[in-house]
Order: structure tokens, then C-alpha cells, then sequence
């Protein structure tokens, strides 16, 4: 009886594929309670023919199919309705799972509160390469990505508002609906906001522990951080750290309007504290979070990654505004047909 089904949405990732399986395969002693489903972007790299050569041998349940829109949410969407676990899992392509990962998640929702519907674990990031190291030391500071617990970590079992690589009771998506296609990115946000207002909870387990592959040059970092942003606003769906690099952008483009129309000499000074604060921070959390040579380039590399996260947040928001004008002008000038 397969009690476990594994599901890996990927695109263009050979370097990481195999690994990826590999890890989730050590998760299991019995190949009879688990499957795996791969549902591959139409990858125009090596990704589905390393899969496949690894996995034509095996003993347990595995399935490749495609993905034609290419979109996480679809994949996993098609993943799902593929799936016939009682739980389902949805670790990254860019992702090992740490021993025990997913035993430890089982083992949570059969002893947790009913309404329980998902547990994740803590990610451990790692880079590779010079600036890989450092975007790794990034993505592991609560003030380059914000208080998430399953980025800064749990000392024990939390409820918190979202999880990572999680372990969902797969009726759930009975009761609330799959991911919404519409959105290229914040698909789980936007999941886990639907499945919090139906009374459901979530939980990071400090015991379950993933390696994830962070970007590892700054041009990727700056694409993923914008597009990120873009969708967060562009979702509707958000938590309160997501909006705070969009305030920040907001700040900034404010200071040359502010203080060549406020000529109130002391004011000047005051406006410009919000500023002289954030950079007082990046130098504490570069010295704290950075290691080595790296406390240097996060001092660079946290305003990058904020003013990028928060510009893709301000197109977002633009592109709602002249949407809703458009709307709003197309019904105002309709002309009415008899």
C-alpha cells in the first residue's frame, strides 16, 4: 500500500536532478509504501534522461510525466491528481533531504492535532562557489530574508503560518483546492493562505532538515528577487515581511522629491534616519551573518537583494493600478450596441 507519494516538479535541472532523488530514496527502507512522480517542464536540458537512467532500474513505484505550461502550480497540480499516497510531499529539484526527513513528518501528523495539514522542515542553504557561499550566508539571515521559521530555524515543533518541502494530508487538497495556475510564482502562499482560512494548520519540525542550492551568481539572485516580489504583490496573497522591501523601495524614491520640495533644514536630517538606520543594520547583520571574507560583500549584497525583491513589488503594484484603469475606462467609455 503506498502510504507515501513524492512529488518533483522540475525544469532544466541536470545539475541537481539526480541528487535530488537520490536523497529521497534514502528516505525509505520498504519500496512498497512509496511513489515517485517527476512532472518535467518540458526541460530542454539533460534533466528527464538523467532521471530516467537513474530511476529504469528500480524497485519502487515512479512515474515521469509532462508539464506543458511549464508553471510550478500546474506541476504540482498535475502531480497531485497523479498521486495515490495518504500523504503527499513536494521537495525542490534544488533540494537533498536530510536522513529521517520524511519518517519524521509522517510521524508528526499521526501524533499532532487532526487539523494539522501540513509539516515541513528547516532548510540548511548552501552555495556553491564565491558568490554562491555568500548568497548562501544571505538566504540564511533573518534580516536578508525576514522571520520565516523555516529559513532561520526552530529550536522545537512550531505552528507557524507556512512550511517548506512540506508533508501535506493528501485529502486536503480535496477540501481546499489544488495551487491556482494563474500564478507563475507564490503558488504556495497563496495555498496555504486558503488552507489557514479553513481552520487548517501548519508546522515546522527543528527535525526535519533539507539542503537547499541557493543561486549561485548575483544576476540569478536579482531575477529570482524580483520576480519574487512581482508575484507576491501580483498573487494578492502575502505575509507581512513579503511587503516590507516594497515599503522600502517606496522610501527611497521618496527622499530626492521630499527634500527638494520640504526645506525645513532639521527635517531633511530626519527624514533620511530610516535610511541611516537600515544601513547601520546591514553593517551589524553583515558582520553576524557573513563568514569570513563574506561580512564585506553581504554589505553590498543585502541592499541588492531588497531594492531588487521590492522593485519587482512596485512593477506588480503598477500593473494592478493600470489594470484596474483600463477596466475602469473601458466600462466608462463603453458604448452601449441596440
Amino acid at each position: 500500500m503506498i502510504k507515501v507519494s513524492v512529488i518533483i516538479v522540475v525544469r532544466n535541472e541536470e545539475k541537481y536532478i539526480v541528487e535530488c532523488i537520490r536523497s529521497i530514496e534514502k528516505q525509505f527502507e520498504d519500496n512498497n509504501i512509496w511513489e515517485l512522480l517527476i512532472v518535467d517542464g518540458m526541460s530542454e536540458d539533460r534533466t528527464r534522461e538523467l532521471a530516467e537512467n537513474y530511476l529504469k532500474n528500480k524497485k519502487f513505484r515512479w512515474k515521469i510525466v509532462e508539464n506543458p505550461k511549464k508553471i510550478l502550480a500546474s506541476g504540482w497540480n498535475i502531480g497531485i491528481k497523479l498521486a495515490i499516497g495518504k500523504y503527499v510531499i513536494r521537495p525542490d529539484a534544488h533540494s537533498k533531504l536530510c536522513k529521517n526527513y520524511i519518517k519524521e513528518g509522517v510521524s508528526s501528523l499521526k501524533q499532532l492535532d487532526e487539523k494539522v495539514a501540513c509539516v515541513g522542515g528547516v532548510l540548511k542553504n548552501v552555495g556553491e562557489g564565491f558568490w554562491g557561499e555568500v548568497i548562501a550566508d544571505l538566504f540564511s539571515s533573518k534580516f536578508g530574508v525576514g522571520n520565516s521559521a523555516f529559513r532561520t530555524g526552530v529550536k522545537k515543533l512550531e505552528f507557524t503560518d507556512t512550511s517548506v518541502f512540506g508533508l501535506y494530508k493528501r485529502d486536503i487538497f480535496d477540501k481546499v483546492g489544488l495551487f491556482n495556475e494563474n500564478l507563475k510564482r507564490n503558488q504556495d502562499i497563496e495555498l496555504h493562505k486558503r488552507i489557514s482560512n479553513e481552520g487548517y494548520k501548519f508546522v515546522t519540525n527543528p527535525n526535519m532538515k533539507a539542503k537547499y542550492f541557493v543561486r549561485n551568481n548575483v544576476k540569478d539572485l536579482v531575477k529570482k528577487a524580483f520576480s519574487d516580489g512581482y508575484w507576491i504583490i501580483a498573487s494578492s496573497k502575502s505575509y507581512i515581511r513579503h511587503k516590507i522591501p516594497l515599503l522600502f523601495v517606496s522610501y527611497l524614491i521618496s527622499i530626492p522629491i521630499f527634500l527638494k520640495f520640504i526645506d525645513i533644514e532639521w527635517f531633511d536630517l530626519l527624514y533620511l534616519l530610516p535610511l541611516i538606520l537600515y544601513f547601520i543594520l546591514v553593517l551589524i547583520f553583515s558582520l553576524n551573518d557573513g563568514k569570513s571574507y563574506r561580512k564585506f560583500l553581504l554589505f553590498f549584497l543585502f541592499p541588492i537583494f531588497h531594492i531588487s525583491y521590492g522593485l519587482g513589488s512596485l512593477k506588480a503594484l503598477i500593473d494592478k493600478l493600470i489594470m484596474r484603469m483600463r477596466k475602469y475606462f473601458d466600462n466608462y467609455f463603453k458604448v452601449p450596441i441596440y
